[in-house]
């Protein structure tokens, strides 16, 4: 077993996709189906499920890909680490960045801050929200790019800024898909006798439905079960296993014409991301100018980038 089998298990469980998987990789189909192969073998459990049409994680598969995240993590953090003790006077600023956002986007909005200061390295961590606020508490994180938590209450020690937001778009089950057919939009009221699939509650997304639903004193449906990633929640719905609620930047390529959800008064339910760093006594200045970016420039950036 080594990390980089590990980071193709990771790619594949994300994407649900042989071929989406080895070209984010950069490999060949073949090489991934090798390495995974591998890995289960020495791991001694299947990981994945493979059908002609979708590829998902078994059970223990579920059970260990958060164990995989911790290592790969760990890794990025101890490679930083090093870079920081070798070159202590090096300039270096570490952002952590929920999988909701994604490192992509993360990085074509800060790309303008990178070439005004290439002295300054941008080190990007992908964690979930949860990881990424204590790293935040502790020092080992300077940024946090995440969902904005409705029911949570900053701490006085922590800054943030809006960053972007997108559309929520409603996913049926196979079962209700007649129900919904050719409608643009839907309420949540309309949707709330759905029985929904979520995702565990860790990157955000989950805080983010059931807030929305107690807001207007609905009850959400929950399946017993939860998937491992977005494209899972998508794949779930199109078996009947339940509906999802989801970002639009996490539909499936083809998933076109889904309806977004509004509120009642007719304006759209958005998911609202934002930027969160600690306010220092004496922050370093290239912290703060990041923070300056990220405040006054970055949204801006977003919002022209994204669909």
């Amino acid at each position: 077993m080594n990390l980089q089998q590990l980071k193709y298990a990771q790619a594949l469980a994300e994407l649900g996709s042989f071929v989406r998987a080895a070209e984010q990789c950069h490999i060949t189909q073949p090489t991934l189906s090798n390495a995974i192969a591998q890995l289960e073998l020495d791991l001694g459990h299947k990981l994945f499920e493979r059908t002609t049409r979708t590829v998902r994680l078994t059970e223990i598969g579920q059970q260990l890909l958060p164990d995989i995240c911790d290592l790969l993590n760990a890794q990025a953090a101890l490679v930083a680490r090093a870079k920081s003790l070798a070159n202590p006077t090096a300039r270096m600023i570490r952002l952590g960045v929920s999988p909701l956002i994604g490192v992509k986007l993360a990085d074509l909005a800060i790309e303008p801050f990178r070439r005004a200061n290439s002295d300054v390295e941008i080190i990007f961590r992908e964690l979930n929200l949860f990881e990424m606020v204590r790293l935040l508490d502790q020092g080992q994180l300077d940024f946090v790019l995440g969902p904005a938590d409705p029911t949570a209450v900053l701490s006085m020690h922590h800054q943030s800024a809006f960053f972007h937001d997108e559309a929520l778009v409603f996913v049926p089950g196979s079962q209700s898909r007649g129900r919904y057919f050719q409608q643009s939009e839907v309420t949540l009221k309309e949707i709330a006798g759905e029985t929904f699939v979520m995702v565990p509650d860790a990157c955000g997304l989950t805080r983010t439905t059931r807030a929305l639903f107690g807001q207007l004193r609905l009850s959400l449906r929950e399946y017993s079960g939860q998937a491992m990633s977005y494209s899972v929640l998508q794949e779930w719905a199109e078996l009947g296993i339940g509906s999802a609620i989801l970002p639009q930047s996490k539909l499936a390529s083809g998933a076109e014409g889904l309806p977004r959800i509004r509120a009642a008064d007719g304006s759209p339910v958005r998911i609202r991301y934002q930027s969160l760093w600690r306010g220092a006594p004496e922050p370093m200045a290239d912290v703060t100018a990041l923070a300056v970016y990220l405040r006054d420039v970055a949204p801006a950036l977003v919002a022209g980038l994204s669909p």
